[in-house]
Parts: C-alpha cells; sequence; structure tokens
C-alpha cells in the first residue's frame, strides 16, 4: 500500500517539476557532503546562492530570483525523518 501513496504523490508533479527538485536535491546534497570533489562542491553552492527563477518558475515560486533560496533558507526539514521502508 506505501507504493500506491508513493506513486500517486510522484503522479502529481509532471517531469519538469520532478527534473527540476532532482537537480535542487543532488545540490543541496553535494554542498554539504562536499561532492564528488571540492570543485563540485563550489559549483554547487554557486548554483543554489544563484538566480533561480528557472526553478522558481517551473516550481510555481515567485519569479523573482530569490523566492528559492528564501524558501530553502526557511524551509525546516529537520523534521523530516527518513522511513527505512521507502527508499
Amino acid at each position: 500500500m506505501a507504493k500506491e501513496r508513493k506513486s500517486a504523490y510522484r503522479a502529481q508533479f509532471d517531469g519538469h517539476r520532478r527534473l527540476a527538485a532532482a537537480v535542487i536535491l543532488q545540490a543541496i546534497k553535494d554542498v554539504s557532503s562536499g561532492g564528488p570533489s571540492p570543485q563540485e562542491k563550489e559549483t554547487a553552492a554557486e548554483f543554489l546562492q544563484g538566480d533561480m527563477w528557472p526553478f522558481s518558475d517551473v516550481l510555481d515560486l515567485p519569479a523573482d530570483g530569490a523566492a528559492l533560496q528564501d524558501y530553502l533558507k526557511n524551509a525546516d526539514l529537520s523534521s523530516i525523518e527518513a522511513d527505512p521502508t521507502t527508499n
């Protein structure tokens, strides 16, 4: 049953939204973990600090270039715990 719920949730988002989210999450991961190399970490940090309007547009955030940065700064993701059964 968990797989059905997971699929239904993912189905709400088109490919562009999923791709945008994947790029953003990978950049966050590379910044926090150091990435494959120091250059990758720096590039990811520049990406996240740069003008995010294309992603803001895809994710229906205000297209002022700072909306996604503000969202990421204010997002309290610490309350989300990994569920080992949903990999």
